[in-house]
């Protein structure tokens, strides 16, 4: 396979032997230099499969959305593999701060630091390295008895930082999102069948890197930035992020099939999931609720481009707007100004909301 082929197949590159490209710089870790085409097989794979798929992101943006602020977006840095915690002043964290694998985060542009010679940097992608967490049959007893706690923390946290947190007696924070996909933990408790099989293989990793709807998932971020803030993680912004991801992959289901690069369950749009109050507080980001419901409002009226519908009721959000307010009033709204039958589609709308007890 040619991965360099690969990626100058989809969008030009402005570089002939590494992976600079019009609309993204695939980089390694902190470093500013391009990830070159005789690196590993291993880097090569991650920076084709990312660079491919931003871009038909990307162009779903522009071509579908007709988003004028991602037409007009400088060249993204996408970094692979990078272990660093974000710093809103120092761009990363130390390297021995809470290394952190097995997940992905958009970041927001930061101004620097100029007397410790931090340059400014631009809104970016991050994709931490995967690595397998086996847990000792002790361990997972206890990480079994605490997943409810798990379930209810930043999204794609990472397994083992948990573990040495739990152990302390401490609950980890919130305040800063860090994974920017919800992929795992939702379908795991919902079912006891699948918590059982999650615990008895005792085995975690995902390549986020190499999983096209996670991808997705963090342009969506960056695509919605000019009015949703990178740095704030709400079951309506992640949600929202869920929706486009699944409408750039045409798929209902998001990171089910990717068993080689994903060892956990995938997230999927379920049509019979109740409102709960629970779903407003910030560590449910990582419920697919919200996934579900804009998919049914899309379908229900967005009519013949439901992404766009979709599209324009996020500009109608706020950063931090829940679900039974913030949402459903945008739901109405742009149905009032897009409808053909604003009526009888937003009494659609009601009837959908009634049905999930919101």
């Amino acid at each position: 396979m040619n991965l360099s082929g690969l990626a100058k197949w989809h969008q030009p590159l402005i570089s002939d032997n590494s992976y600079d490209g019009k609309y993204f710089k695939i980089v390694y870790g902190k470093s500013d230099e391009a990830i070159r085409f005789d690196a590993s097989k291993e880097i090569q794979l991650k920076a084709a499969t990312t660079y491919y798929h931003l871009n038909i992101a990307r162009q779903f943006f522009t071509d579908v959305i007709k988003s004028d602020y991602v037409k007009d977006l400088p060249p993204l840095i996408i970094r692979l593999d990078l272990i660093n915690v974000f710093n809103e002043v120092g761009h990363f964290a130390n390297d021995r701060l809470s290394p952190q694998f097995n997940n992905a985060l958009s970041i927001p542009a930061g101004a620097g630091y100029p007397p410790k010679n931090i340059h400014p940097w631009g809104n970016e992608i991050w994709f931490r390295p995967s690595k397998e967490i086996q847990l000792p049959p002790d361990i997972a007893g206890i990480v079994k008895n605490g997943f409810s706690t798990f379930r209810n923390q930043t999204h794609m946290m990472n397994l083992d930082q948990f573990i040495s947190i739990l152990l302390q007696g401490k609950l980890p924070g919130n305040s800063i999102r860090l994974a920017g996909t919800s992929l795992l933990t939702e379908l795991i408790y919902q079912s006891s069948g699948m918590a059982a099989e999650f615990f008895s293989r005792k085995i975690y990793r995902l390549d986020s890197a190499l999983v096209p709807e996670i991808i997705y998932h963090e342009f969506s971020h960056i695509a919605l930035s000019d009015h949703l803030e990178l740095s704030h993680s709400t079951s309506v912004n992640e949600g929202l992020a869920d929706y486009f991801a699944g409408k750039i992959a045409n798929s209902k289901k998001l990171a089910t099939k990717i068993k080689n690069y994903n060892l956990f369950n995938g997230k999927e749009v379920r049509k019979n999931q109740d409102y709960r109050l629970a779903f407003e507080k910030g560590e449910y980001a990582n419920s697919d609720f919200v996934f579900g419901l804009l998919w049914n409002i899309g379908s229900l009226v967005g009519g013949a481009n439901e992404s766009s519908f979709v599209y324009d009721m996020s500009t109608k959000i706020n950063t931090n707007d829940n679900i039974r307010d913030g949402l459903i009033d945008a739901s109405l709204d742009t149905c009032k100004d897009l409808c053909k039958d604003s009526f009888n589609d937003r009494l659609k709308l009601y009837k959908l909301y009634n049905s999930r007890r919101i």
